[in-house]
């Protein structure tokens, strides 16, 4: 009886350590509590990223220079330095002048008053007709005797319509008493045109020298002459010599 009990204790206890074995078998879970079996970490198969070089920093264009300031174009200044005496009359805007003294224009007023070049009449007078100029300079008489002497103009002025009998006669011009009124003297006539009004003398050219006028001229006949002149008398007419 007891060796029954015997086996049957004996038998328990084999029965108690098979259940409580650790080891694992295929297809056997794990015992609760049992630990994990070791997991190999997976190599990271992201590449290690190397920071780009930064680029050579391009600096902004630098903005433009503005120019310098120029200075102002110098504009010839009339008549002597300092806008003395004889200042006046190289300022004068021929086209738009008041001439006194003039009855070559064929006027009956004391004063020829061009506009853009013309008096207007119907028989007109221009004043430096086809791009002609004047020219300055100390030749006629002053007056007073005593008076500062003062620059005087010489511009051309022509007579008449296109196609129609012209003439052209070169004007001396002087400023006035009070400075500022332009005055013509006797005039440097041409010759007469032809007959039939289709040819006319003209001045080409013409200059100062001293009191005398020096000229070229285109005669009727197309040939050129040069010719000068002078005041006969001290306020007499001019005259060719």
């Amino acid at each position: 009886m007891r060796t029954n009990r015997l086996l049957g204790v004996l038998l328990a206890l084999a029965v108690t350590a098979g259940c409580s074995s650790t080891e694992r078998h295929p297809g056997e879970a794990a015992p609760v509590g049992s630990p994990e079996a070791d997991v190999s970490p997976i190599a990271s198969a992201t590449p290690s990223v190397t920071p780009a070089e930064p680029t050579a920093s391009t600096k902004p264009p630098k903005p433009p220079k503005s120019p310098k300031p120029t200075a102002p174009t110098a504009t010839a200044t009339s008549g002597r330095p300092g806008g003395g005496p004889g200042s006046v009359i190289r300022e004068t805007h021929w086209r738009n002048a008041n001439v006194r003294l003039l009855p070559f224009c064929g006027e009956s007023d004391d004063v020829v008053a061009f506009r853009d070049g013309s008096n207007g009449h119907d028989i007109p007078c221009r004043i430096l007709p086809g791009g002609a100029r004047p020219v300055y300079g100390e030749f006629l008489v002053e007056e007073p005797a005593n008076a500062q002497s003062r620059e005087d103009a010489l511009v051309l002025v022509e007579l008449g319509n296109p196609g129609a009998a012209r003439q052209q006669a070169l004007v001396p011009v002087q400023l006035g008493s009070d400075g500022q009124t332009l005055e013509a003297w006797p005039v440097i006539r041409g010759d007469a045109p032809s007959a039939a009004g289709d040819k006319m003398m003209t001045f080409t050219s013409y200059r100062l020298a001293g009191q005398t006028v020096v000229t070229t001229v285109k005669r009727l006949d197309g040939k050129t002459e040069n010719r000068r002149y002078r005041q006969a008398g001290m306020y007499g007419p001019w005259e060719q010599f």
